[in-house]
């Protein structure tokens, strides 16, 4: 039960980061950018690739917060009563969607890489999540 809600938790951080990825300050993204073109030798068309791809995420994303994701707590309580299921079940449901768009973003990115790059950029987001997911584990 403990790993079923650590996973919910998990899959709703991703959620969470990838929204909070819509909302970076253009700055960010361009150090984002330039970190991953100096850790994969990205060619200035890969960049731009990439640029169209994280463009094309954010607004896929934001438009899913916007329009789609629903509120867990609003959606337990609305005959009145706290429903744990269906907060859970909302919670899942936001983080499937969610990571849905977000793998697909991921797809295109591993599209327009060499195998080099891809098993650079594989590496880099693994130690990514781990040190998302270390964190996680110290907040709880």
């Amino acid at each position: 039960m403990k790993k079923a809600i650590a996973g919910i938790i998990t899959a709703a951080i991703l959620v969470g980061t990838a929204y909070a990825d819509v909302n970076k300050t253009q700055s960010k993204e361009y150090n984002s950018l330039e970190k991953l073109k100096n850790e994969l030798n990205l060619t200035d068309q890969q960049i731009q690739q990439l640029k169209e791809i994280k463009k094309e995420e954010s607004k896929e994303m934001r438009n899913f917060m916007m329009k789609d994701f629903k509120n867990p707590f609003v959606e337990a309580t609305k005959n009145g009563n706290f429903d744990r299921e269906v907060f859970k079940n909302t919670v899942v449901e936001n983080a499937k969607k969610g990571s849905e768009i977000k793998a697909k973003y991921i797809e295109k990115i591993l599209a327009i890489l060499n195998e080099e790059q891809k098993n650079k950029f594989i590496k880099i987001m693994q130690e990514k999540f781990e040190r998302m997911h270390e964190k996680m584990e110290k907040r709880f």
